[in-house]
């Protein structure tokens, strides 16, 4: 038997894989010299061998129990064609290997030089998927693509949630000649699916521990919308003096950017550009506060958050005066009487009756314009 080298060109993937107790479709086209194309009428032997066994090929050394070591093997492909497309079947994980194409006649044999790596797994290759951007309102396709490495068990690809039920599978050739199949989920974004877990599924026919084999792939999902919720949040007293701390928060897909107006008498004034808006409280913050929140999609204002600072405390004495009064050792007494006038305009009188240091009383008088208020407290 003449070996010879170089006479054969073969395309073929360099790594396939496949699960334990499947096959494998192994996709295969040659070419072979002119003057040997004649062989190819002659039902040439075809085979597939194992790098780890090569050294033992066509020697007294390869043995029944090398060649049990072989995978069952079938050409499906037409060898007149130059189609030299091969089926390995009930693989397992000791048939992972380098396999070297092989054409055989009793004159002479070629083998291709460029080996296939097959890799047989106990569990199934993860789906893949793809998600495109995800916009409110646009409808869009998410999909779930898993390897269909034994083409007469091809796996069942699913959706969960399946988001509306529009799903649509299909099997593929893909450019390697491999195949796949791919569940396709059409549906239409909301703000109510951002975040949400979305599960790729691909269940095979075949079972471990009567359960059926599978694999899966979940995804969060991030849609773009529009400010959907803006509101203000209020941190502090408001009261001359203090430190007040306004937040505004919305719901929005990118984040939004947020814009502080105070609005008084009508008019409004843009304040800041700012997530927070913080201030020392003064007279002149009296007013609506209103928070636009925007991002690309576009914008909503917040409910307006009225602010009214109380009238400023800065009080004119007019008339103090203390009366001690004498009854006795045990008796003695103090009458504290005092005036006030404040920005409004109101008087306010405060009497404080002491007895022995104790107090017992205290009037409080607040004169008005149209009307007048008087509180009193005993001990």
């Amino acid at each position: 038997v003449c070996y010879f080298f170089q006479l054969l060109l073969i395309s073929l993937p360099k790594t396939l894989n496949s699960t334990s107790g499947s096959c494998l479709l192994i996709p295969c086209l040659f070419n072979i010299s002119k003057e040997k194309e004649s062989i190819l009428d002659n039902s040439p032997v075809v085979t597939w061998r194992r790098g780890s066994l090569w050294s033992l090929y066509g020697t007294d050394r390869f043995t029944i129990a090398h060649h049990q070591m072989e995978p069952v093997m079938e050409v499906v492909g037409d060898l007149r064609k130059k189609n030299c497309t091969s089926v390995m079947r009930n693989l397992s994980s000791q048939h992972s290997d380098r396999y070297y194409f092989s054409i055989e006649t009793k004159t002479f044999t070629t083998t291709e030089t460029r080996a296939v790596y097959i890799n047989v797994s106990d569990s199934l290759a993860e789906p893949n998927v793809t998600v495109p951007v995800l916009r409110e309102g646009e409808k869009v396709n998410l999909t779930c693509t898993a390897p269909a490495p034994c083409p007469s068990h091809p796996p069942n690809v699913i959706w969960a949630p399946a988001l509306g039920d529009d799903v649509t599978q299909r099997t593929q050739m893909n450019t390697d000649g491999t195949q796949s199949v791919s569940a396709i989920l059409n549906f239409v974004p909301s703000f109510h699916h951002h975040e949400l877990k979305v599960n790729c599924v691909s269940i095979h026919p075949l079972h471990r521990q009567d359960k059926p084999l599978l694999s899966h792939k979940t995804v969060i999902l991030s849609v773009e919308y529009p400010p959907k919720k803006t509101w203000i949040s209020l941190t502090g007293v408001v009261w001359l003096g203090n430190n007040v701390t306004l937040t505004c928060q919305s719901n929005a897909n990118p984040p939004a950017v947020h814009r502080w107006f105070l609005k008084r008498a009508g008019v409004e004034e843009e304040l800041n550009i700012s997530h927070v808006l913080s201030f020392t409280v003064a007279q002149d913050n009296t007013g609506e506060y209103i928070c636009e929140a925007q991002n690309p999609y576009g914008a909503m204002n917040s409910t307006n958050l009225q602010i009214t600072v109380p009238g400023q405390p800065v009080l004119e004495t007019v008339s103090p005066f203390i009366v001690t009064l004498h009854f006795g050792p045990s008796l003695e007494s103090e009458l504290f009487f005092n005036k006030f006038r404040s920005q409004n305009n109101y008087i306010t009188s405060v009497l404080l009756l002491f007895k022995q240091r104790k107090l017992l009383v205290i009037q409080v008088f607040i004169s008005e314009t149209q009307s007048e208020k008087k509180q009193t407290s005993s001990f």
